[in-house]
């Protein structure tokens, strides 16, 4: 395959593949950094890749990770201060955006989508980091949960022809913002292209705007803002105590004690071959004999959220192989439940194949060393001299046996030291834990898969997984949605690309539990049984077709 191939393959567009060719003098790998550092033109937003030494990351706790816990103090509820105008804090800003495709107001030339089956997408702020990543993952509960935001009856939505700029009224909420968004995300005869971050950075709270303009990574703030989430549901009065927060809010287990969390957090240092192997650094660290580690997952919320952070002025990184992100991840292998069935015995069998390993491989190394090739030397010379000369036959076949036992033993601690590396690399390798996890199904320990259906690589591109399964490649700016199907293989390669450097904005995933994945037939059936959503949706398609009609 060709380097312009190649970076076709990796979902960049053959002009922007061409032209970074041409400026690196046909490099492959310089030209996909000359694309990622965002000097070469083109209509998605890039990140700058660096090239300083990463130190080695020593395993650690769910201490760091548990310091944004759900239902913290220092936060103040949301169902307070809902309206309240903001203080005037300069935002995070987001990379600036190019404007390539935009009409001479700076503005997308159609709302419509292209195709009816396009996904409708979210486009971002250009100043705004965080709103994007929340606006995104709106967009995601949008999808994967609208029979939950359609329950509550609202009636009238109030419509306003730039609702999807982000225009609303003071008295919006962000409830109404997120039936609004559910009602053109599912519905299948809606035109509605895209809409921007803005419909839900405009109703955020007081105390969450604040929590903004302080915040340096993503996981500082995303909790607060999944928690107006969920108390923005709560207060619709149309569900049981907990029913929501259950959701989203997972449980663990640490040397502190029991912690709510509902957001999985690391740092660029702790990237490693993949994320099993960045989960076991986290919960499964290497100890020592008798030592104890109390880490360990109590309930693992359907709908779970991981975010890799940005990098900081003095993160030190270096290129690797990159993060191999599971389209199919079992979360449940760190509870504490499968953690005592299985990792441990597990954990016990590794450290005895470690110890008989090393002991092999110096018996191997015995036979190699000088004691080891003298001793056949020998054997090999006294054989030569007793056939030569006739010597006794007795003698003969008893160096011949002596010979065979020595290879022989050879040849088993050979079989041996291969067959507890394949083990070590495979059955019973906690980083790709494919026997661990059949092994767990078998003993019912866990059930089902969580699969991955957003990965938001910066605001400007992310990777959409439709209900069905299909993969969506969107790279948004305010003024241009490009959109493309993408294989399932094709979204991991991207990520491991992605991700063997840390970036300067978040990387975020997240997973929902295969069997909260929602019919379609469902989601129509609340879609129209909530009468302000349909009649919201009646008159945005109206509003469309105006437009398309002048």
């Amino acid at each position: 395959m060709n380097p312009q191939s190649s970076l076709v393959e990796m979902g960049i567009t053959p002009e922007v593949a061409q032209r970074a060719l041409e400026q690196t003098n046909g490099d492959l790998e310089a030209a996909v950094n000359y694309i990622f550092s965002g000097e070469v033109y083109s209509a998605q937003p890039t990140e700058a890749v660096h090239s300083a030494p990463m130190p080695g990351f020593t395993p650690g706790s769910l201490t760091g990770v548990m310091g944004q816990s759900q239902d913290g103090d220092d936060d103040t509820d949301s169902s307070s201060s809902e309206h309240e105008l903001s203080p005037p804090f300069s935002p995070r800003r987001s990379p600036d955006f190019p404007t390539a495709g935009a009409n001479s107001n700076g503005v997308l030339d159609s709302p419509r989508k292209a195709l009816v089956t396009d996904p409708t997408v979210v486009t971002p702020l250009p100043h705004s980091l965080f709103e994007n990543y929340f606006a995104l993952f709106s967009l995601a509960m949008c999808q994967y949960l609208p029979q939950i935001l359609a329950k509550p009856e609202l009636g009238d939505l109030s419509y306003d022809p730039k609702w999807a700029q982000g225009v609303c009224s003071t008295t919006t909420s962000l409830i109404e913002q997120l039936q609004r968004l559910s009602g053109v995300v599912n519905a299948p005869l809606s035109d509605r292209c895209c809409v921007s971050a803005r419909i839900i950075a405009a109703v955020l709270d007081a105390s969450l705007r604040r929590k903004l303009s302080e915040a340096e990574h993503l996981h500082e703030v995303l909790p607060s803002f999944i928690r107006s989430l969920i108390h923005a549901i709560e207060r619709s009065g149309c569900f049981g105590d907990e029913q929501v927060r259950s959701l989203f809010v997972s449980s663990a287990l640490s040397s502190e004690g029991k912690s709510l969390l509902s957001v999985l957090q690391f740092m660029p240092e702790e990237y490693e071959s993949s994320l099993y192997a960045m989960f076991n650094a986290l919960l499964y660290p290497e100890l020592d004999e008798g030592e104890e580690n109390g880490n360990s997952l109590l309930d693992v919320a359907p709908f779970l959220t991981i975010v890799f952070d940005e990098m900081d002025e003095d993160t030190e990184v270096t290129s690797g192989r990159g993060v191999d992100v599971p389209l199919e991840f079992y979360p449940q292998l760190y509870t504490k439940r499968v953690k005592d069935a299985l990792v441990r015995p597990l954990q016990q069998q590794r450290r005895a194949a470690q110890e008989r390993s090393r002991q092999v491989l110096a018996e191997m190394n015995s036979f190699k060393s000088y004691q080891g090739k003298d001793i056949l030397k020998f054997i090999n010379s006294a054989l030569d001299y007793l056939q030569r000369d006739g010597q006794s036959k007795e003698a003969v076949d008893q160096l011949e046996q002596l010979k065979n036992s020595i290879s022989e033993h050879k040849t088993q601690r050979k079989n041996e030291y291969k067959e507890l590396s394949q083990k070590l690399h495979g059955e019973w390798n906690l980083s790709h834990p494919t026997y661990l996890i059949d092994e767990a199904k078998e003993r019912d320990l866990v059930d089902e898969p969580y699969l991955l259906v957003l990965a938001v690589l910066h605001p400007g591109h992310y990777f959409q997984r439709s209900r069905s399964g299909q993969w969506k490649s969107v790279r948004a700016d305010p003024n241009l949605v490009r959109l493309s199907d993408c294989a399932p293989a094709q979204v991991q390669t991207i990520i491991r690309h992605y991700t063997t450097f840390p970036s300067k904005t978040p990387l975020m995933l997240l997973y929902v539990k295969q069997s909260h994945v929602p019919e379609d037939a469902i989601v129509l059936k609340s879609l129209e049984s909530n009468k302000g959503i349909s009649s919201f949706l009646r008159m945005d398609q109206e509003e469309l077709n105006r437009d398309y009609l002048t």
